[in-house]
């Protein structure tokens, strides 16, 4: 019996303001700007079979997955919202679903506890070494020799994945709803085929929530890459966990888009940061904020790149982070550097470290405005 659902993709495309950028009707296909790498019309969305497509970064699933992806909520909550936004009725729930759609279904939303998931990724890491030319890369990015170690970044290893895997199921880990591993006809593997070097993302809590890879070489121009095992059999998606590094109770919190470039600044200056996994991406903030504010945290630096400055999509997303940190109650702050070929803040303590004569400026703005040139404070990065 096949799945009968009381709304379409396109309702949902409709309801998350997609830009449909192509409408074929004759064979109910779409296409248009993905939400979760932004690039416009790879996102193709079937309206046969109320499903999606990135062929872009690869995100796919059920017109389900892609409302609760985009807002951060489960599927049974999601379709809940569909169906109250839409005046559906919700009494079918998810019935007359075949079998194979029920298991699709459970591979979407069978990621284990966060103890599980630090325990085997932990295991994993030491399990793994780093390779000399990704310590190189990492010392020249102004990382220590101790604090490479201490970050735990690691090579992707060129074989021997389930060797890896039969390591630590005799080691007692579990594997089943960990990101990045999956069964293959009764026998465990990971997904770390792409190479370059894996970046722990760690939550306030200290468990690691999940693994990146910043790739040897970028694919579809892209940089980094989730560990992932979503839609396989046993998989799970990490979801986007936010990265947390530096004192759970400090005063002033910098947040900034990407884990490395966090963690090389706060390495570099002791100061707490919050990494987003990317700019857009801010869906698992909320929780560590309420967390924070409760630790007595007053102050939040906005530090994204300082493309902000010239770049629309860019300064929308700092705008929006700002609008968050404002209505979790933080005072809230911009950073803005004088060198303006520094990218990123964690470039701008390098070249500081080296040099001593850049400055980094906190600039006031409200929520919604726009960065301003007042200089605020010259000290207070």
């Amino acid at each position: 019996m096949k799945r009968s659902f009381p709304f379409t993709i396109k309702q949902v495309a409709e309801i998350l303001k997609l830009k449909i950028r192509y409408d074929n009707n004759a064979n109910d296909n779409m296409d248009a700007d993905c939400p979760f790498c932004q690039k416009k019309s790879k996102l193709n969305l079937n309206a046969v079979k109320n499903v999606y497509r990135c062929n872009f970064c690869g995100e796919y699933g059920g017109m389900v997955q892609l409302y609760g992806k985009v807002h951060g909520v489960s599927n049974s909550d999601a379709y809940r919202e569909m169906c109250e936004i839409l005046g559906c009725s919700k009494d079918r729930g998810l019935h007359g679903i075949t079998a194979t759609e029920q298991s699709k279904a459970a591979k979407f939303t069978s990621r284990t506890t966060r103890e599980v998931i630090h325990q085997t990724y932990s295991m994993l890491l030491n399990l793994l070494t780093l390779a000399t030319p990704h310590r190189e890369q990492l010392l020249a990015r102004g990382l220590s020799q101790e604090q490479i170690d201490t970050l735990g970044y690691k090579s992707v290893p060129a074989f021997g994945q389930k060797n890896l895997c039969e390591k630590l199921l005799q080691s007692g880990c579990i594997l089943e709803g960990v990101p990045g591993f999956y069964n293959e006809n009764g026998i465990w593997n990971v997904k770390l085929k792409a190479q370059g070097v894996i970046i722990p993302v760690v939550g306030i809590d200290g468990k690691i929530a999940g693994l990146q890879i910043r790739l040897n070489k970028p694919i579809n121009e892209r940089k980094y890459i989730w560990v992932s095992s979503l839609g396989l059999d046993g998989g799970a998606s990490p979801g986007s966990p936010v990265h947390f590094i530096g004192d759970p109770t400090a005063k002033r919190v910098y947040v900034t888009d990407g884990v490395l470039k966090g963690s090389v600044a706060h390495a570099l200056t002791g100061h707490t940061f919050i990494c987003l996994p990317g700019m857009k991406n801010m869906s698992e903030l909320d929780k560590l904020l309420v967390c924070l504010k409760a630790n007595g945290t007053i102050e939040a630096v906005e530090a994204f790149g300082i493309n902000k400055l010239t770049d629309e999509h860019v300064a929308e997303s700092a705008v929006k982070l700002r609008k968050k940190l404002s209505a979790h109650g933080f005072k809230v702050v911009s950073a803005i550097w004088d060198d303006k070929s520094l990218s990123g803040v964690d470039d701008y303590y390098v070249q500081r470290a080296n040099s001593g004569k850049n400055h980094v400026y906190d600039v006031n703005t409200s929520p919604n405005a726009a960065i301003t040139a007042a200089v605020v404070s010259v000290a207070a990065v």
